[in-house]
């Protein structure tokens, strides 16, 4: 193991704070981390600072009231913000910037001082990190923030992040000093479908109290409203829109968004989204003194997509202090200094980013787990804000938030890599290593239609640095490792665990093909089937790991791991040495499938349209796919079919990638999830290639031997066959 990462055994003299402080200098030891502690200046400082020390720290006393003769040898630590009594001597080392903080460790007291609330705050966060090892070093820190929101957005399709992983993610966010969330998952109906209606009180109740967490980690929650849908340009929607506001600012909301992406027509009038903004802020925000300036999603919120006078009228029409999102270049983008000019330009302000990474609701057999990097470090003074969208799975996503904290606090100070290696010990402190092993082999995309790639993925075995049987050893004992860890960290394993399996069961498979090419290199053809049947069986088990596969779950995905280095390797071994073995021995042919196409993600097309799930739900009953003309660059796995070979029927499963439902005999859905349950003998299918390179799908067996045609824009059932292009989806 200690191969696969061996910085992370290096010992380190001082505590690496993450984020890294804009100014640091270390001195000798001031003392334990055992040391008893009195508040001086409690009463004045931030609540939230006050309590957090209280809760970390073996605090005795607070307002110098401390028995002196009981806690002989408590420190004191002076604590406030840069108007309060207690640092009025530190005041001229406070920097003079919004969420600054000047932190001061000796052998004889502690002073943080912040800017203002946030500052104290955060100063209190480092310094809980300096005392986090045995002996704690003198230290003297002054710090600001390089962007002044900093945070993350909820705002990808799939399954919306539970009320548990929330309020753990504002919790980290206070630890890594992040300042903002943005509430907008697409599948929330009153966010979106429901927008003029209240949440029900339950759900209400709910979004309060996550309010209230998000405040006490000195966080904005945002509530964002998308109207665009349906919104019809007059005054009762307009007043629609605030009375929606009005009901979650009694919530406790005091930031807002309003979103126009993703949709066309009518909604997606940049001179109407305007007045609606300059509407809500004068009827709304102005008229609440404790309201920040809203927030808008364009619907051109990236320059591909870009056209027409839509970004200039926004930039030209609506008040200069909303604040407009963008994503970059393109849907999914790095952000650069060129390309926050060109926008800035457009839109006659600084742009707030919302970053696509490490979002996967376009790729959700993969985990994104690699370093964070490609974004520019000279933008800070260009943005207004900097959020990411992450993935639907709350705990993963925080390797890469980790990093965007640290990123967005200090960009001129950023290392992608030290930032991701810091991650993994603070995130996984039981099995750094082990989770090092994970992350390494869960780094890449993909091809998809949006064109990102990460660098890195499994790269001691794509570079040939150790020998596969090694590598896959040490897959499995990573893999190992982490599932017996899950009583530590059980969210992230939660989460994790299906790659985490479908690493071990890839580890062990590889294992079983080196076997494979050892026996047939032995000339032993018993041997040789043997070790193909083991793997097999191990590379089924591997097919049927599902994740989210609970009841009610949008989006249901098959893990992936190393998708473009060991799984390829994998593969691609088997069917050389299978097509090797069957041109010197017949012994045992009848074990190796016969495939006319290679398991995978693929597009089904006819008249050159796309077999589309077009409804996809896993809970939608009776509807059917549909062919539609154009290629879907927003989700675009509704266009893409898993094409599987069933060893039970020898015919193939066709299934979509985005909801996991299966195509059945008649060319639909299931009609009844209870009583049509999946039954290979009804719905896998014959699939022969044509002259021309194309298929026929044919049923067979229970299903009966009609083919499929089309019929209008759907698939039916019929004595003639139509022809299909299959297209890997990689293409």
């Amino acid at each position: 193991m200690l191969m696969l990462l061996p910085v992370l055994a290096q010992a380190q003299q001082h505590v690496t704070l993450s984020p890294l402080p804009q100014k640091i200098s270390w001195g000798g030891k001031a003392f334990s981390n055992a040391q008893k502690f009195y508040i001086v200046g409690a009463n004045r400082a931030d609540s939230d600072a006050v309590e957090l020390l209280a809760a970390k720290l073996d605090i005795v006393g607070v307002n110098e009231k401390v028995d002196a003769k009981k806690f002989p040898l408590a420190k004191p630590i002076i604590l406030g913000e840069e108007d309060d009594k207690a640092v009025k001597k530190f005041k001229k080392q406070i920097p003079a910037k919004a969420e600054g903080y000047y932190l001061q460790v000796t052998a004889d007291q502690i002073v943080v001082a912040g800017k203002d609330n946030n500052g104290t705050y955060y100063g209190v966060q480092s310094l809980l990190q300096v005392m986090s090892k045995p002996e704690v070093m003198q230290c003297e820190i002054t710090d600001w923030p390089s962007v002044s929101c900093r945070g993350v957005i909820e705002g990808f399709y799939g399954n919306p992040w539970s009320h548990k992983d929330r309020l753990r993610q504002f919790d980290f966010y206070g630890q890594n000093k992040m300042n903002i969330y943005v509430y907008g998952p697409k599948d929330d109906p009153y966010h979106r479908a429901k927008w003029r209606e209240p949440y029900p009180e339950k759900e209400a109740a709910l979004l309060g109290e996550l309010v209230q967490a998000a405040h006490r980690n000195k966080v904005q929650f945002v509530w964002a409203i998308h109207p665009g849908g349906d919104i019809k340009w007059n005054k009762a929607d307009s007043v629609a829109v605030v009375e929606k506001l009005e009901k979650m600012y009694a919530l406790g909301v005091r930031t807002f968004a309003v979103f126009f992406d993703d949709i066309w027509g009518e909604g997606a009038k940049g001179d109407k989204q305007a007045g609606l903004l300059n509407y809500v802020t004068d009827e709304f925000v102005r008229k609440h003194t404790d309201v920040e300036p809203l927030i808008m999603c364009p619907t051109q919120y990236n320059k591909a997509w870009s056209g027409g006078d839509y970004l200039p009228t926004l930039g030209s029409k609506m008040y200069p202090e909303v604040r407009i999102m963008w994503t970059g270049n393109s849907v999914v983008d790095m952000i650069e200094k060129n390309d926050m000019e060109w926008i800035n330009g457009q839109i006659k302000r600084k742009a707030f980013i919302w970053l696509n990474y490490p979002v996967n609701d376009y790729c959700q057999s993969r985990l994104l787990m690699g370093k964070t990097y490609g974004n520019g470090k000279d933008i800070y003074d260009l943005v207004s804000g900097f959020c990411s969208n992450p993935m639907e799975y709350a705990e993963a996503s925080k390797v890469s938030l980790y990093s965007i904290a640290d990123y967005t606090w200090n960009m001129p100070a950023y290392d992608s890599e030290s930032s991701w290696k810091r991650s993994l010990h603070a995130l996984m402190p039981t099995s750094p290593l082990a989770f090092a092993a994970f992350c390494q082999n869960n780094v890449d995309l993909g091809k998809t239609g949006h064109g990102l790639r990460r660098e890195g993925e499994s790269q001691l075995f794509a570079e040939k640095k150790m020998k596969p049987a090694f590598y896959f050893t040490a897959m499995t004992t990573a893999a190992d490792a982490l599932l017996a860890d899950s009583v530590n960290q059980p969210e992230m394993l939660a989460e994790i665990g299906p790659w985490v399996e479908s690493m071990r069961l890839l580890g062990q498979r590889g294992l079983h093909v080196l076997q494979m090419e050892h026996s047939f290199n032995q000339a032993d053809s018993v041997a040789f089937v043997g070790a193909y049947r083991s793997q097999k069986a191990i590379e089924d088990a591997q097919k049927r790991i599902v994740s989210r596969n609970f009841e009610g779950s949008i989006v249901k995905a098959k893990p992936v791991v190393s998708g473009d280095v060991v799984t390829p390797w994998v593969n691609e071994k088997v069917s050389e040495l299978v097509k090797a073995y069957k041109k010197k021995h017949t012994y045992g042919l009848e074990h190796f499938p016969k495939q006319v196409v290679e398991d995978g993600q693929y597009f089904i097309k006819a008249g050159g349209k796309f077999l589309t799930d077009v409804q996809a739900s896993p809970d939608r009953t009776g509807d059917y796919p549909v062919f539609v003309a154009e290629r879907d660059t927003i989700n675009p796995q509704r266009q893409q079919w898993y094409l599987e070979l069933i060893a039970t029927t020898g015919r193939y499963k066709i299934t979509n990638v985005q909801d996991g439902r299966y195509i059945n005999e008649r060319g639909t859905f299931w009609k009844d999830k209870n009583n049509n349950p999946y039954d290979a003998d009804w719905h896998t299918y014959i699939l022969t290639k044509t002259q021309d390179g194309k298929f026929t799908i044919q049923c067979a067996d229970r299903g009966g031997k009609g083919f499929f045609n089309v019929e209008g824009d759907h698939l039916v059932n019929h004595k003639e066959a139509a022809v299909f292009e299959i297209i890997p989806a990689n293409k």
